[in-house]
């Protein structure tokens, strides 16, 4: 790995509710800058427990420090980067124990070398650390199923097919993140989940804030999925549990590449199924207990998600929900030609939902020849694997074109137990599904992404 060239170290003061500091030391320019951090954590604090944790803060604190070393330490081309954090903690001697795992994870999410070294906190906790809460005895037992939140269309068709297949169990929905607006868009789906679905669901949130002056940033914060998913553990820790559920469609949590070499494309490990078992083996050495992060439609795609919006009448709900990954200032919010965006396109197609999302490209304007660069690695894809699942030893065939399938069956079967030949048959019926709703969508999609003629 070549890290001669990209090297950033971060020294963290103690994490608080109100903004704390951050010393940056970049190596390549030997610049020195500095930028503020802080988290709000109260609305986690549940009656299950009086007070939080020291070590749920300090996955807290963990949390943030890491989302904000990645989303500031702005990457070259083709260059790995080697990020070092320092940061005060609770608990030094225990973080310490697994900082191994700590970075081979974080290797894994964002293939960047990461470094730590934890030190003793000095400051009073938070004030959830320090507010005594009194607990409540519930004589009525209810389920609780406690799930990360984005606000986007995978995390709301997964809501509501858990609520229309086990409509009595109580769902607990975690949002985070450290934008404004991504936190309003959580807000404002959750509210009108709660319209169709009274009293079945709540919104907890945690945001943290950064304040960043004059400092390139790094457009694609793969450590997200981790982040979130920590935070997540914490919030379902606080409520009793020890199952976090994650509603991702199997594809988009696969996440094949689309072609051998895919520079400028949508690219991440966020939600692979071995990201779900490493974060929860060490979140579980942390919270010493065992702790799992479980997705229940990892077999399924998102147009199968998407289908049970055919049997409520909460269909509106889709086009409250943002999907898009590109930012950009144009009226609609969504471009509609990014890998996720044409996710969605085919899934409310193949799906039979009638897609009333505004977006840039098809409804603000014609797409350009440069718009359609995701579409045709999407559908070179297809080509791909259609010819691989269609061939004379298909799982051989597409395992060896793509060997994550391969170690997705053996952490899935060690962790779970299940049996490897089943794991196999549910994904080669994952792919052919997906095949069979490309080509029924495509039309559709190519209609809505042609070049104008002229």
């Amino acid at each position: 790995m070549n890290i001669g060239h990209s090297k950033f170290s971060y020294c963290f003061n103690d994490i608080t509710h109100e903004f704390s500091s951050v010393q940056i030391n970049e190596h390549k320019g030997r610049k020195c800058s500095s930028l503020q951090v802080g988290v709000n954590d109260k609305q986690i604090i549940s009656e299950h427990h009086e007070y939080m944790p020291s070590t749920v803060a300090d996955l807290i604190d963990l949390a943030v420090a890491i989302y904000t070393a990645d989303r500031c330490s702005h990457a070259s081309n083709g260059v790995a980067r080697q990020i070092k954090v320092t940061l005060p903690v609770r608990n030094p001697l225990l973080l310490t124990s697994v900082i191994s795992e700590l970075e081979n994870i974080l290797d894994w999410f964002t293939q960047d070398h990461w470094v730590f070294e934890f030190t003793m906190r000095q400051s009073l906790g938070r004030l959830p650390e320090r507010q005594s809460r009194m607990r409540f005895s519930n004589d009525q037992f209810q389920p609780v199923e406690i799930a990360l939140w984005s606000g986007g269309l995978d995390s709301l068709a997964g809501l509501c097919n858990r609520l229309y297949t086990t409509p009595s169990t109580h769902y607990v929905l975690f949002g985070t993140g450290a934008s404004n607006n991504v936190q309003g868009i959580q807000r404002q789906v959750a509210q009108a989940v709660n319209a169709y679905y009274p009293n079945q669901t709540e919104l907890i949130q945690a945001p943290f804030r950064i304040k960043i002056a004059n400092l390139l940033k790094n457009r694609y914060t793969r450590s997200r999925g981790f982040v979130f998913m920590l935070l997540g553990t914490c919030c379902a820790y606080m409520k009793g549990q020890d199952l976090l559920h994650i509603y991702e469609n199997g594809i988009g949590a696969i996440n094949l590449p689309y072609k051998d070499s895919e520079v400028g494309l949508d690219h991440t490990r966020a939600v692979h199924p071995r990201s779900l078992i490493d974060v929860g083996k060490f979140v579980s050495k942390i919270l010493d207990t065992r702790f799992s992060i479980h997705n229940p439609f990892l077999f399924q795609t998102k147009a199968q998600i998407c289908e049970v919006f055919t049997h409520t009448k909460a269909i509106d709900l889709i086009f409250k929900t943002i999907t898009c990954d590109r930012r950009h200032r144009e009226e609609n919010p969504q471009c509609g030609f990014c890998s996720s965006c044409l996710l969605r396109r085919q899934a409310l197609a193949a799906a039979g939902l009638h897609d009333q999302t505004q977006y840039v490209v098809s409804d603000s304007r014609s797409a350009q020849p440069k718009d359609r660069r995701y579409l045709e690695a999407m559908l070179h894809q297809i080509d791909v694997l259609q010819g691989l699942l269609t061939s004379q030893n298909a799982w051989m065939n597409i395992s060896k074109k793509y060997f994550t399938l391969a170690e997705v069956v053996d952490w899935m079967s060690d962790d779970t137990l299940s049996d490897s030949e089943t794991i196999q048959r549910e994904l080669l019926m994952l792919y052919q599904r997906y095949v069979r709703e490309w080509e029924s969508a495509q039309p559709f999609i190519e209609q809505k992404l042609a070049l104008t003629k002229g």
